[in-house]
C-alpha cells in the first residue's frame, strides 16, 4: 500500500513539474518567427558602428532601467522607426545562437542593425546582444564542457568588441533540474568576470530568469552572479491554460507577479529583500486568445488560438468593448462570431501602470518588455513609460513640460475613481470635460486658468452609469481626446 501510493506520489509530481515546465514566451515566439524571418541581403559596414554616447547615457532623465527585447522579426518589420529612445536604457537584440559543437555564435536576421545601433548609442541607450539556447542538453553542453565554454567566452567577447555592444544576455531556457542547482551560477559569475576583465566593468551582464522557481534554482546565487536578472514577469496562462486568463496577472492566482517579487521559495524574494538592484521586472506587450465556453471572466478553453500583440489587442479591444478583471488587474475583452465564444486577455497601459508600480515601491533596478515593437505605432505604453519613470514626472512635478500632454486614465476601466493627468507648456484657460458616446457632457472636472505645468484631477462615476466616456482636454485652441470605460 505505501508503494502504491509513493507511485502515485510521484506520478503526480512528475507530472504536475512538467506541465509548469512549458516553454516560455521567448521560445515560442522565437519557434514561430524562426522560419518565416526576412532575411536583409544588404549588410551595413561595422566600421559604421558608433560607440555608445556615455555622457548622454548618464544624463538620461530615467529614474530606472527600462530594458527591450528587440526581437529580429521585429526590426525587420521597421519597428525601431517608433521608438523613444529618451524612455529606453537598454535595447537586447535578439537572438544570437550558440554552437555546441565549438562555441561559436550565430547572428540575428540582418546582422549588423547598424542604424538602429548608432540611433541607441547617439541617445545614450545601451544596445545588449542577448543569446539563445533551449535546448536542456545543449545548455548542458555550453555550461559544463570547458572547451565549449571557453570558446564561447571568447566569441561573445569578440561580438561586443566588433560591433561596440555594450554588454550580454543570457537567455537559456529549460534547464535540467541539475544544472539549475549546479552548473549555471558558476557558469554567470565565470562570464561575468571574463567580460569585466577582458573588457570592462562597465559591461553589463544578465541573465533572463522564470517568473517562478518551479525546483532547484538558486535565484540569490543566480544575481550575486551576475549584474543583474530580467524576470520573464509573463506566462503564467498559456497556450495550454485550462481557462482563459491573463499572462501576467499582478495577483489573484496562486502565481502572480506579486508573488514572484514576494516569495522566497518560489520566486524572488530573498532578492528583492536584500538586492533589488539586482532586478529587472519584465513585463508582456502581448496578449492570448482563446475560444472559450462561455462569455464570462474565467471561462473554460475550447481552444488555444494564437498570441496577440498589444497593438493588435488594444486595436481590437476597441471594437468589441475592453474589461477589467479586478481580480487579477489585467484587461480582457470578448465577443461573439459564428456562434462561437472568443476571449483575449493582454496588458494595457492601466495595467502596466500598476506592475510598474509595484516595481517602483520594490526599489527594483527597473523594468523591461518583451517585445519591442509589439506596440506598434501606438503611444500608449511610451506614454505610461513617461509618466512613471522620467525624472521630471516623478520628481518635478512643477517643472514646465514642453508640450500639450493628455495622459491615459489609471485605472482604466474605473469603479468608481479614476485619475487623469495632463500637462501644458504655457498659461491658458484649460477645460477638461467628460462625455458619454452620445455627446452629452456629464461632468466638467477643470474650468479654470493654469499656469503652465503637470496637473492631476480625479472623476468619481458614482453617479454615473457604466460605459464608455469620452475625455476632452481643450488648451486654448487645441484639443485632447481620450476614451475610459466605467465598469460596475
Amino acid at each position: 500500500m505505501k508503494k502504491t501510493n509513493l507511485i502515485i506520489i510521484l506520478i503526480l509530481t512528475v507530472t504536475f513539474g512538467y506541465s509548469q515546465e512549458r516553454k516560455g514566451a521567448h521560445q515560442l515566439e522565437w519557434e514561430a518567427h524562426k522560419n518565416n524571418v526576412e532575411i536583409l541581403h544588404k549588410k551595413q559596414s561595422t566600421e559604421d558602428i558608433i560607440p555608445l554616447n556615455k555622457t548622454k547615457s548618464e544624463q538620461k532623465e530615467l529614474s530606472a532601467a527600462v530594458f527591450g527585447y528587440l526581437p529580429d522579426w521585429e526590426y525587420n518589420k521597421s519597428a525601431p522607426q517608433y521608438f523613444q529612445y529618451d524612455l529606453l536604457s537598454h535595447i537586447a537584440c535578439f537572438d544570437f545562437g550558440v554552437f555546441i559543437t565549438d562555441g561559436s555564435i550565430s547572428n540575428p536576421s540582418g546582422w549588423p542593425w547598424t542604424s538602429m545601433i548608432n540611433d541607441a548609442h547617439t541617445n545614450g541607450v545601451k544596445v545588449i546582444m542577448c543569446v539563445i539556447e533551449f535546448d536542456n542538453d545543449d545548455i548542458h553542453t555550453i555550461i559544463t564542457n570547458t572547451a565549449v565554454k571557453n570558446n564561447f567566452f571568447a566569441n561573445v567577447k569578440s561580438t561586443i568588441e566588433t560591433y561596440n555592444l555594450d554588454g550580454v544576455n543570457i537567455d537559456f531556457e529549460g534547464l535540467y533540474y541539475d544544472d539549475r542547482a549546479n552548473n549555471i551560477n558558476p557558469f554567470m559569475s565565470e562570464l561575468t568576470d571574463y567580460i569585466h576583465t577582458n573588457i570592462g566593468s562597465d559591461q553589463e551582464i544578465s541573465f533572463a530568469g522564470p517568473a517562478v522557481n518551479w525546483g532547484s534554482w538558486d535565484l540569490p546565487g543566480l544575481a550575486s552572479a551576475c549584474d543583474y536578472i530580467f524576470i520573464m514577469g509573463y506566462g503564467y496562462w498559456w497556450s495550454g491554460s485550462s481557462t482563459a486568463g491573463p499572462v501576467s496577472p499582478l495577483d489573484g492566482s496562486t502565481y502572480n507577479i506579486a508573488r514572484t517579487l514576494t516569495d522566497v521559495s518560489k520566486g524572488y524574494g530573498t532578492v528583492t529583500q536584500n538586492n533589488p538592484e539586482k532586478l529587472i521586472l519584465g513585463i508582456p506587450y502581448y496578449g492570448r486568445k482563446w475560444e472559450t465556453a462561455k462569455q464570462k471572466e474565467e471561462s473554460s478553453v475550447v481552444e488555444h488560438i494564437g498570441s496577440k500583440t498589444f497593438s493588435s489587442a488594444q486595436s481590437e479591444s476597441e471594437t468589441y468593448g475592453l474589461l477589467w478583471s479586478s481580480k487579477y488587474k489585467t484587461p480582457w475583452y470578448t465577443y461573439q462570431s459564428s456562434g462561437k465564444y472568443y476571449q483575449v486577455w493582454f496588458d494595457n497601459d492601466s495595467s502596466l501602470g500598476l506592475k510598474y508600480d509595484l516595481a517602483v515601491e520594490k526599489d527594483l533596478r527597473g523594468v523591461g518588455m518583451w517585445a519591442l515593437g509589439y506596440d506598434g505605432s501606438r503611444d500608449e505604453l511610451w506614454d505610461k513609460l513617461r509618466e512613471k519613470f522620467t525624472v521630471t514626472s516623478i520628481h518635478n512635478n512643477n517643472e514646465v513640460p514642453d508640450r500639450i500632454k493628455l495622459f491615459s486614465n489609471y485605472p482604466n476601466p474605473f469603479n468608481p475613481i479614476t485619475t487623469i493627468k495632463y500637462e501644458i507648456a504655457n498659461p491658458d484657460l484649460v477645460q477638461l470635460n467628460i462625455y458619454n458616446l452620445i455627446g452629452e457632457k456629464v461632468a466638467i472636472l477643470v474650468n479654470d486658468y493654469k499656469v503652465a505645468g503637470n496637473y492631476s484631477v480625479e472623476l468619481n462615476g458614482s453617479n454615473l452609469p457604466s460605459g464608455v466616456y469620452v475625455y476632452v482636454l481643450k488648451v486654448g485652441s487645441v484639443y485632447k481626446v481620450k476614451k475610459m470605460v466605467l465598469l460596475k
